[in-house]
């Protein structure tokens, strides 16, 4: 599947109050590499998370831990969804290609914290639900995942 269609079906699956507010990208730098990728999401044209293969390969080269226990909690910088080389391009176009065959349950329970911020978006969570999800404690959300909750808690104007 080309990008723009993948794209296109992924921002189709966000819930209405969320359209053209988020947006996903990803770009390729010199023809040929496969190397240099980033990809990115922006919240009202401002980027919020960048997943880029350099910056990822120079932090953890041949050794890159499990996506859900790259950064530990206390390593983090507050404010910031995603720690600069936690996640590859790579790591963000599988989670896309992942996330369109999963149910919304399935989706929020995923390890993986970029398809748990997409499941945040999905217009099949329903209100009800966030607010369950509002009232659990958010400590062991990643910063992606509870960037996004907090965005739809705003957007779907629920306290």
């Amino acid at each position: 599947m080309k990008w723009s269609k993948l794209k296109k079906t992924i921002e189709d699956k966000f819930a209405d109050c969320l359209k053209d507010r988020v947006h996903i990208y990803t770009t390729r730098y010199t023809t040929g590499s496969y190397f240099m990728v980033r990809s990115w999401i922006t919240i009202d044209k401002e980027e919020i998370a960048n997943f880029s293969t350099p910056e990822n390969s120079s932090k953890y080269g041949w050794n890159t831990p499990d996506i859900d226990k790259r950064i530990e909690p206390e390593e983090r910088t507050e404010g910031q969804a995603v720690e600069k080389g936690e996640f590859s391009g790579y790591d963000f176009t599988d989670a896309c290609f992942e996330y369109l065959n999963l149910n919304i349950d399935a989706a929020l329970e995923s390890e993986n914290p970029i398809i748990r911020s997409f499941a945040m978006l999905d217009r099949r969570l329903g209100k009800r639900r966030l607010k369950l999800l509002r009232d659990q404690d958010s400590s062991d959300l990643h910063p992606l995942v509870f960037r996004m909750l907090n965005f739809r808690l705003q957007c779907e104007k629920i306290n």
